[in-house]
């Protein structure tokens, strides 16, 4: 079985978040999530580039690893989950836990089949308020 590595793995490490694709491994680096679904793996993928796409600009960074810091991808991971759940259930966040982030994408993919109109730019704010927690 192929495993790929995970687009949302920050919520899904530290168990604040759920996929039922989610694997467990452990990397050179430690921890990381592999996706064990190839279909999954995809539609995370692309969600994932079109957050980025909308909310780094907004946040002053480009897409580069050498140059953004991973507390900005992770703020997007967390923010950008939560924002589009806001959006899709069109009601206030109250939680700030999923489930199952491929039921998530599935509904995303349902509503907004052309992955263009995915509504990316609404949840920039959600991803720019969104606060880590501390270590």
């Amino acid at each position: 079985m192929e495993n790929f590595k995970c687009a949302f793995a920050a919520p899904l490490i530290t168990k604040q978040f759920g996929c039922h694709h989610a694997l467990e491994v452990t990397r050179r680096g430690g921890p990381d999530i592999a996706c064990q679904s190839e279909p999954a793996h995809q539609r995370c993928g692309q969600l994932f580039d079109e957050l980025k796409a909308a909310a780094l600009p907004a946040m002053g960074h480009v897409d580069d690893l050498n140059l953004t810091p991973a507390s900005v991808y992770t703020k997007l991971q967390y923010g950008g989950l939560l924002g589009l759940r806001r959006q899709l259930d069109q009601a206030p966040a109250v939680a700030e836990r999923i489930d199952d982030i491929d039921a998530l994408v599935a509904r995303l993919t349902e509503t907004y089949p052309d992955p263009a109109t995915l509504p990316c730019q609404a949840v920039v704010p959600d991803i720019t308020a969104f606060r880590l927690r501390r270590r």
